[in-house]
């Protein structure tokens, strides 16, 4: 039924350039796990030893004959997409371990699966494709953009498809191929919105923002301007040590104590000059911004006179 291979060959073997050391916990599970699984095969309980060949290959990625097996099992199985797979994989690595024999045998037997394999294609039309966070799953794994409309081998049997995307109802189905060879096609249909998505709601120019950057502006112009007046003051108070004790006389005569007063005096005069009015400025403008800011309109009531008597008019 099955080629036979031996078993420690078929688990170890992994070409000289794949020198590395197999853990001797995992390898010797694995040989276990390998005998009970060939033996099933044998029994034709196929689920239970592909199982455990799959975890034959978990634990000595680089067996390339437990691979082999591995395919085996699943072509037997009926599972021929993933035997394909495998058969396709094993081909590739050990050409490229130098084990020509090996990779010629799973070469063979991937061509002659490939007539026989059955195809699924998830088409997504441009209009979901433009969805936010779209995703497309396919028995739990992501399907990249690539595959999309893309005719991929499957095995037969039930296969769910999901599409999710932001703010979207998730969409699942199950699709079902019945038998090798056959094409199968699903379409992602448009997906209903889930209700968290409402539009934006135009916010009425009630000149908030306006308002408050004038208070910023003029609260910023009037500190400058009240630091000012501090150095006015600091200017004149220099101005009176200048004069006291006869510092300076008549004609700006001063010794080096009014001198430095006097010095200190128009420093701060400068100062508080430059600051007086560029906090002036800034205040003026801030004023400016608050008064123009449009206002909200307020419901209300008010009362109109007519020709025809006197009207209440606004909204409650």
């Amino acid at each position: 039924m099955l080629a036979p291979i031996a078993l420690a060959a078929a688990l170890f073997v992994t070409g000289p350039a794949q020198a590395q050391e197999v853990d001797r916990h995992a390898a010797l599970t694995a040989q276990a796990l390998y005998d009970q699984a060939t033996a099933e095969m044998d029994a034709g309980r196929f689920a239970s030893a592909c199982s455990k060949l799959e975890e034959v290959t978990r634990l000595v990625p680089d067996g390339l004959g437990a691979k082999l097996t591995l395919g085996q099992c699943y072509e037997a199985w009926g599972k021929l997409a993933s035997a394909w797979a495998q058969y396709t994989m094993v081909e590739a690595l050990a050409a490229k371990a130098g084990q020509a024999e090996r990779s010629a045998r799973a070469g063979a037997w991937a061509a002659a699966l490939k007539p026989r394999l059955a195809t699924l294609t998830v088409d997504v039309p441009e209009a979901v494709r433009a969805y936010r966070g779209l995703e497309i799953r396919r028995d739990g794994v992501p399907l990249g953009e690539p595959q999309w409309g893309a005719s991929l081998p499957v095995d037969t049997g039930e296969h769910e498809i999901v599409a999710t995307a932001r703010n979207r109802k998730p969409w699942r189905r199950s699709a079902v191929v019945t038998a090798d060879g056959e094409a199968v096609s699903v379409a992602i249909p448009a997906l209903e919105p889930d209700g968290r998505d409402e539009p934006a709601r135009p916010r009425s120019a009630t000149g908030g923002a306006q308002r408050t950057a004038g208070l910023v502006i003029g609260g910023a112009g009037l500190i400058g301007a009240g630091i000012g007046v501090f150095f006015g003051v600091r200017a004149a108070v220099k101005l009176n040590e200048s004069n006291e004790a006869g510092h300076c006389h008549d004609g700006n005569i001063c010794d080096d104590i009014g001198y430095e007063a006097r010095a200190q005096a128009v420093a701060a005069g400068d100062v508080s000059t430059v600051l007086l009015l560029a906090g002036g400025a800034v205040l003026a403008g801030g004023v400016a911004l608050f008064l123009t800011a449009p206002r909200p309109e307020r419901p209300g009531a008010h009362i109109a006179l007519g020709p025809h008597g006197v009207a209440l008019r606004g909204s409650f």
